[in-house]
């Protein structure tokens, strides 16, 4: 242990046994939200008897797994009415959810409240907040305007006016645009049962604005499929739709399962391979050039009558697992979001997402080529969960005739990464085997990689690293850009190196502990991460043995021994707080035992949208 070390340790143990001792214990339950579904809708109009405007569905962490006597708010007045004030623990065996089939409570810890605007709201700009044991949560914001509420139920008919007591029956009602039956803004609540079998839900040229989205969500509590055994789940036909919100719905398919939007929100919604393949058979398989959540301007030039089909994604906590097989071509993404128009376009934003056992290749995938066009502003990849994942967790790579492709800064943080980079046996010259891969000349990116936990990644006995970040051998491969690593916990359980041979050196590391897990004997650890800033071959003591065995312990190394960030972070991936100088921790989760304040209005910039 350096001098350096045992300063850390100590200090780590002051600050904590005074935190302990003299702030109170709710600080680390502090109520907070993350994202909504929606985040604009009517105040009346929703005539199911129970609550007044537009249904809303807020995921956040500290929020209790039953209401009690805690409330949620919308401008100063009290929901019209709570559908669920619940755990977003997914579906249950019997088939029910509560708040969407999207488990995100396991490693997330998150709950959700779906509940009503009332119609006694001021219109135009409010706050969602929530009050929780007499604590105030931050807010998230919410536009009151005019629009309609639709409702689809299996009992209903296409000839039917679309209220809830005479609902549409079919979602391909609701999407085809016809007769001009929806307006921008408009919403479509879809009940229990409702199933949109063959060919993809296919939504023709109907054009929302950032102002007034088009949505379809699944009412409360019910199960909503679309059940597509061939290449489409919900698909932006001829990519002449912009501006739709996606949320809680359940997606099987061989092919994508939601083709991007531009301004598109999808939110809670659930997407793993068919049940049978393409032929009837028993055992689906994803496949194509795609992915899960996919879609590119190609083939779109500057001027063209087609939106920038990519551009300004959100895509929040959805759960993806399962999508794809032994067969599916290294072409087929989890996500998959690129450019290719020609143009630059607005960034997108991956986060909370739960994604797991998928053997398409790589998780959180950035890829740009032909004559590229480059994303503006800010490209952000937090709060995910990735475990045994076919190829690398974050992929950003770019190819392309000129110098530069891809220049958007990218943040990656808060993301737990687990058991990746593994390959698919007979996939020729896939060369998967990496946590985390930032390559080629033409990505000259900044990125920013900090408070992530690898655990695990390539194959045993094969090969593997936690980071190929390229720097030599190659002028077209090397990396163009340049890159922060701070606070990460990288642990190696089959015996492989951390980083690859081509290294190219981060502009600062500091506060990262790297572990080997394989065996007794200490991996070579990069010659860029120095002793006296980070923490080189000693056990983070997780909780192995809890529900979450990549939590760490109260006696971690880790615990409170990070370096201030370059980016501020408000919160860990369980909604801990992160603290300030002095009380951050090393990887993706704080300790949970200790008592933190709650971060200040600095740090909770991080988590405005």
């Amino acid at each position: 242990m350096t001098k350096y070390h045992s300063i850390i340790y100590l200090t780590r143990f002051l600050i904590t046994t005074i935190s302990l001792v003299m702030a109170p214990a709710a600080f680390a339950l502090v109520p907070v939200l993350h994202f909504s579904d929606i985040n604009s809708g009517p105040k009346v109009g929703l005539g199911d008897g129970l609550g007044s405007g537009a249904i809303v569905t807020i995921w956040g962490n500290n929020l209790g797994d039953l209401q009690g006597a805690s409330k949620v708010y919308i401008g100063n007045k009290e929901a019209a009415h709570v559908y669920s004030w619940a755990r977003a623990d997914g579906e249950k065996a019997d088939g029910t959810n509560a708040n969407g089939p999207a488990n995100l409570y396991t490693y997330h810890k998150i709950q959700a409240i779906s509940f009503s605007i009332p119609a006694t709201d001021a219109d135009g700009e409010n706050d969602i907040h929530v009050t929780v044991g007499g604590m105030d949560s931050n807010t998230l914001p919410f536009v009151i305007r005019d629009g309609n509420i639709f409702f689809v139920s299996p009992n209903g008919s296409d000839t039917n006016d679309g209220s809830f007591d005479n609902p549409w029956q079919t979602l391909a009602h609701v999407a085809s645009g016809a007769d001009d039956r929806l307006s921008p803004g408009d919403i479509a609540y879809a009940t229990n049962g409702v199933t949109h079998t063959g060919g993809g839900l296919m939504v023709r040229s109907l054009r929302g604005t950032a102002e007034r989205p088009y949505t379809i969500a699944a009412y409360p509590g019910a199960t909503v499929l679309i059940d597509d055994p061939s290449s489409r789940g919900i698909h932006n036909f001829s990519r002449r739709s912009e501006f739709w919100n996606f949320s809680k719905l359940k997606i099987k398919t061989n092919g994508n399962g939601i083709h991007t939007f531009k301004g598109m929100r999808a939110v809670g919604n659930r997407i793993t391979n068919h049940d049978y393949d393409r032929d009837g058979n028993l055992g689906g398989c994803a496949n194509g050039q795609g992915g899960a959540i996919s879609g590119s301007n190609y083939g779109i030039r500057s001027g063209a009558d087609v939106p920038d089909v990519a551009g300004g994604i959100k895509v929040y906590g959805n759960h993806i697992h399962d999508f794809g097989c032994e067969t599916t071509s290294k072409l087929h993404h989890v996500f998959y979001i690129s450019n290719r128009g020609g143009s630059s376009i607005e960034s997108f934003e991956l986060g909370w997402n739960y994604l797991h056992d998928n053997k398409a290749h790589h998780a959180l995938h950035v890829y740009d080529e032909g004559v590229c066009g480059d994303f503006y502003n800010t490209m952000k990849i937090h709060n995910n969960v990735v475990i045994n994942q076919v190829g690398a967790a974050v992929n950003i790579a770019s190819g392309g005739p000129g110098d530069t492709c891809l220049s958007m800064p990218v943040e990656i943080y808060n993301n737990l990464m687990v058991n990746t980079g593994l390959e698919i046996s007979g996939c020729s010259n896939c060369n998967h085997y990496f946590a985390i891969r930032i390559v080629m000349k033409t990505t000259r990116s900044h990125v920013r990689i900090i408070n992530n936990t690898i655990y695990g990644y390539g194959e045993s006995g094969e090969d593997g690293y936690a980071l190929h970040i390229q720097g030599q051998g190659s002028d077209t491969w090397n990396f163009g850009g340049t890159w922060e690593f701070e606070n990460n916990i990288i642990v190696d359980t089959h015996n492989l190196p951390y980083h690859s041979p081509y290294r190219k050196e981060p502009e600062t590391a500091e506060g990262n502990l790297w572990f080997n897990g394989g065996d007794d004997t200490p991996a070579a650890v990069p010659p860029w991460s120095a002793p006296e800033l980070n923490f080189n071959n000693i056990n983070p003591q997780m909780n192995s043995l809890a529900e979450n065995p990549y939590t760490i312990t109260e006696t971690s190394p880790a615990n409170n021994a990070g370096v201030v960030p370059t980016l501020p972070i408000s919160y860990d991936l369980a909604g801990v707080p992160r603290g300030g100088a002095g009380e951050i921790s090393i990887g993706a989760y704080e300790y949970s035992g200790a008592a933190k304040a709650p971060p200040s209005a600095t740090q909770l910039m991080i988590i405005d949208e």
